[in-house]
């Protein structure tokens, strides 16, 4: 058992266990009582018993498991939910909407967990906060000093033209975006910018918690509705890139929207035309300003690089090791973008 956890969150074969609210955190399976930071599926397994997060995440949750019977205990933003001893708070990651990293504190002792986080401004997330806590429990999903992306400014710009460009020569702007999160964010870029959208029926479901947060997407409609006319960008899902819905657009400019866009093969992997380094996770860069931050005691990294992440950090005088029984347990599920399919 890692003790540098102690006495917030143990380290078991099901994944991190919270003691004091005798809840999983993020687990990758069905638990009786679970902690969620945000609702994409491999932070929000189905079938829970009780979920404890944000309003947004339970609804969240609640559209992409219909048939959930659990029971939802929402906590607001900056709200103490009192455990055994301890208390939680969810602090917002600037993920994506109802995304939360959460703050254990008790006995002078605190602790906090990351989750999925990005500190850059997105459209439809509330903005990342940074709370100093002992002990950081950290993502590391881009934790080498290769990813760092562009301002968030230039890589909006960016969507833009190349949508603009592609609608000028006649052909259909074809973003790649995760359906939960990256979709509805290129779709309010795009709004902005006055250009219609058609998107996945995975990314239109979940629009109806999106408007109840304050996000309106007026020239969005469902790809039910009829594909894309001139002038309309498709928005869908990554795996899209090769099937029909795509494929049959006889005039198309593909963007992968990721942050895994970086690698050279993203061109081939999806056959696209733009790559764009649109991520909803902290970059290199964003991740040691989040530790300095938060300036801990002690760092834990998981996820994505977790033991190069780890050894940099050593390397720059700050105590670090990696959480390897989580780590690897999800790597798979995680830190490939062929894996990954709504979470980079």
């Amino acid at each position: 058992m890692d003790s540098s956890l102690l006495p917030f969150l143990e380290a078991r074969p099901e994944g991190l266990y919270a003691p004091a609210f005798e809840a999983f955190l993020d687990p990758p399976s069905a638990a009786e009582r679970a902690i969620v930071s945000h609702a994409h599926a491999d932070h929000a397994a189905p079938g829970h018993g009780e979920v404890l997060a944000t309003p947004e995440t339970i609804a969240l949750y609640r559209r992409r498991n219909p048939d959930w019977q659990g029971e939802g205990c929402e906590i607001e933003y900056g709200d103490p939910f009192a455990g055994n001893g301890a208390t939680l708070t969810l602090v917002p990651s600037g993920h994506i909407l109802g995304g939360a990293q959460v703050f254990f504190e008790g006995g002078e002792k605190s602790l906090l967990y990351t989750g999925d986080f990005k500190r850059s401004r997105g459209r439809t997330s509330t903005p990342a906060e940074a709370r100093r806590a002992d002990v950081l429990l950290t993502e590391s999903t881009f934790g080498l000093p290769v990813f760092r992306f562009p301002p968030r400014a230039a890589l909006e710009e960016r969507l833009i033209a190349a949508c603009r460009e592609a609608v000028a020569r006649g052909a259909v702007p074809v973003v790649l975006a995760y359906a939960l999160g990256k979709s509805q964010e290129a779709a309010a870029v795009l709004t902005e910018a006055g250009i219609p959208t058609v998107l996945h029926g995975a990314a239109w479901k979940l629009l109806p918690e999106y408007e109840a947060a304050g996000h309106h997407f007026p020239l969005s409609r469902a790809y039910e509705t009829g594909p894309p006319r001139p002038g309309e960008a498709l928005i869908v899902p990554p795996h899209c890139a090769r099937t029909p819905i795509v494929q049959k657009l006889k005039s198309r400019s593909v963007l992968y929207a990721s942050g895994w866009a970086i690698r050279a093969a993203s061109r081939a992997d999806f056959d696209a035309d733009v790559l764009l380094l649109l991520s909803d996770h902290a970059d290199f860069e964003e991740l040691l300003a989040h530790v300095a931050a938060v300036a801990p005691r002690r760092v834990i990294t998981m996820h994505g690089y977790e033991r190069d992440f780890a050894r940099i950090l050593s390397g720059r005088g700050v105590e670090a090791h990696a959480l390897a029984h989580v780590s690897e347990r999800r790597s798979a599920a995680e830190d490939s973008p062929e894996a990954a399919e709504e979470d980079a």
